[in-house]
């Protein structure tokens, strides 16, 4: 835990939910901005503690261990932020599957507590995800790039991630009635794709760099002719940042991403193996059943509301990423 006299003169940011990929690049970012960040987070479950230990040594963060899904947390929350943040961590299938009760549990109610307790004056952002649009893409009913326009359509709530999807519509629906209501001052970001440095290797990107780490030949890849619009993590906080300085964001759901690009998951494998300097076979496999065939964001929403655009390429940006995981990764 850090923080110190000089440090608690900034004016403070509140991060829930934090103790992951995109919390850490986040908090940095607000540090570098000149908040002092708070980090709430149940530290107990899932976490690679050589993360948490990697956020908690950024000058200007402080960690504090807490349940969100318990309302006991929330009453021990101080009161007085400049802004406040909601994460929730990607939809990582293997997480979802295992215990999808404690994940939709999780997410639900830690939104219905955000709503309960935030005041009327307090700035939020609330972090979704592209996922609640999976279902109908797959339905044929939705768009790709998909504007936030599109219909929401949630398959069969037997399948954890659809459940999983469900979950964060119930969030997205309470919060931006509220916003809308003037009981607080809410925006919703639906992230798309998010990628970078230090993020779980059950995640696409970070998962095929560490395969070139190890120099793997032949190099398998489920489903490549899967598309995707990747989103460096550097341009997620940028637009993130952004909508919650805007005031005509509150009440919005608002797509964030990278729609500059679409790619396939095989071109993507090569791409890496390019940036490693490996040169393997590139072999075919089934894709997962519930992995959408297609995916990308329609930003025409953020652009006109703040002006983003992305600017990180996806070379750029795998190369940032693969030159992490050589770095940092161990056998």
């Amino acid at each position: 835990m850090n923080g110190g006299g000089a440090m608690s003169l900034r004016k403070r940011v509140l991060v829930l939910g934090g103790a992951d990929f995109f919390g850490l690049h986040l908090a940095r970012r607000l540090v570098d901005e000149g908040y002092h960040v708070v980090v709430v987070d149940n530290l107990t479950r899932g976490r690679d503690p050589k993360e948490v230990a990697a956020l908690g040594a950024v000058p200007g963060v402080e960690i504090i261990g807490g349940d969100l899904s318990d309302g006991a947390t929330w009453a021990a929350l101080p009161r007085g932020w400049a802004q406040i943040y909601l994460l929730g961590g990607g939809p990582l299938p293997r997480v979802i599957e295992a215990d999808p009760v404690r994940v939709v549990r999780g997410h639900a109610l830690a939104a219905l507590h955000l709503l309960d307790w935030a005041a009327p004056g307090d700035k939020v952002f609330f972090a979704s995800s592209g996922e609640v649009h999976a279902d109908g893409v797959e339905n044929g009913v939705v768009q790709v790039p998909t504007e936030e326009s599109e219909p929401v359509v949630v398959g069969d709530l037997a399948e954890p991630r659809s459940a999983y999807a469900a979950s964060r519509l119930l969030a997205e629906a309470a919060l931006v009635h509220a916003a809308r209501a003037g009981r607080s001052r809410v925006v919703v970001g639906r992230f798309y794709d998010v990628y970078g440095p230090r993020m779980s290797t059950d995640h696409l990107i970070p998962q095929m760099c560490v395969r070139a780490v190890k120099g793997e030949d032949p190099f398998l890849v489920a489903g490549p002719h899967r598309r995707r619009a990747f989103c460096y993590i550097d341009d997620a906080v940028e637009a993130t940042l952004r909508l919650m300085e805007q005031p005509a964001a509150v009440g919005e759901i608002v797509h964030i991403g990278n729609d500059s690009a679409q790619t396939t998951v095989g071109d993507l494998a090569r791409m890496v193996l390019r940036i490693a300097g490996v040169e393997a076979k590139v072999l075919a496999e089934p894709a997962a059943s519930n992995s959408p065939a297609r995916r990308a964001p329609d930003l025409s929403k953020l652009r006109r509301l703040t002006g983003f655009e992305p600017s990180v390429e996806l070379a750029e940006g795998v190369r940032r990423t693969f030159y992490w995981y050589r770095r940092t990764w161990r056998s």
